[in-house]
């Protein structure tokens, strides 16, 4: 998790500039953290947030909202696209004591007998502590039963926290932890066969100029197959920002070897949550 709401917003608010090398727009890219949340539907109905997408090169999309309906619009819109995961959040008054609510996981239980849900968040856990809840442990059970993808946002502590509860968890991973090194997501990739990592927020860490971080580049050789794109549309203003944001990924899928960047490009999401129908 970040070290401090400051730091934070230094990482969301990064100025979104043209990559600085030539990258490849053919590229097709899976986007495994796209939010359509209540602020963003008079601003971008479905039809827009579909033609961004075209025009970013971005096939298909794992989608969540809050409240839950965006994700419904999207799907329902293009269900061959939008692959949606639930939510727990209601609303954001729900983002700081879901996992102790026994409300929210009823909510949870009943919106998962759709059917229709690939996996469960993005949901925030300040530290391993969270974890401990019968609301959590639940959680774990139906993803478990339901083979769902847990979409977490948090740090190390808490992947293992989950991890310990069901080892058979599956766990995307956001942001890579936003701060966590090469070296520390590593060791978590090394000791858990079920987890994978989105990259949103990361392509400032992984291609801060003009070349691609040497410790980036290993981490990607070693574990090709763990690692997604990410957008993070988590406010309004990101959608403004929405192809530029994914040309900054291109900038450094494009100084890999092309089977690895296919995986981290698309093939990686479309193995754990499905090709198109």
């Amino acid at each position: 998790m970040p070290r401090s709401f400051a730091a934070l917003f230094a990482v969301l608010y990064l100025p979104i500039e043209a990559p600085a090398i030539s990258a490849d727009e053919t590229l097709p890219i899976f986007d495994a953290h796209v939010h359509y949340s209540e602020g963003a539907w008079l601003s971008y109905d479905p039809r827009a947030v579909i033609e961004l997408m075209d025009r970013a090169g971005v096939t298909r999309a794992l989608v969540s909202s809050t409240p839950d309906d965006g994700a419904l619009m999207l799907y329902k819109q293009d269900p061959r696209r939008f692959v949606p995961i639930l939510r727990p959040y209601r609303s954001a008054a729900d983002i700081h004591g879901w996992h102790q609510d026994p409300v929210v996981l009823a909510y949870v239980e009943n919106r998962l007998q759709t059917g229709i849900y690939r996996g469960i968040g993005e949901f925030h856990l300040l530290d391993e502590s969270q974890v401990g809840t019968p609301q959590i442990a639940r959680l774990v059970e139906l993803a478990v039963d339901g083979d769902l993808v847990l979409h977490v946002h948090c740090d190390a502590g808490p992947v293992h926290a989950l991890f310990a509860l069901n080892p058979k968890l599956k766990i995307l991973w956001a942001h890579a932890g936003v701060f966590a090194s090469p070296a520390e997501i590593g060791a978590l990739l090394d000791r858990y066969a079920t987890l994978w990592t989105e990259l949103s927020l990361r392509a400032p860490d992984i291609d801060p100029g003009a070349d691609l971080e040497p410790e980036w580049r290993a981490l990607f050789l070693r574990h090709p197959t763990r690692f997604m794109i990410g957008t993070d549309t988590w406010t309004t203003s990101r959608w403004a920002e929405y192809v530029p944001l994914v040309q900054q990924h291109r900038a450094w899928l494009a100084q890999l070897p092309e089977a690895v960047a296919r995986n981290i490009a698309h093939r990686n999401a479309e193995r754990v949550f499905g090709g198109r129908k």
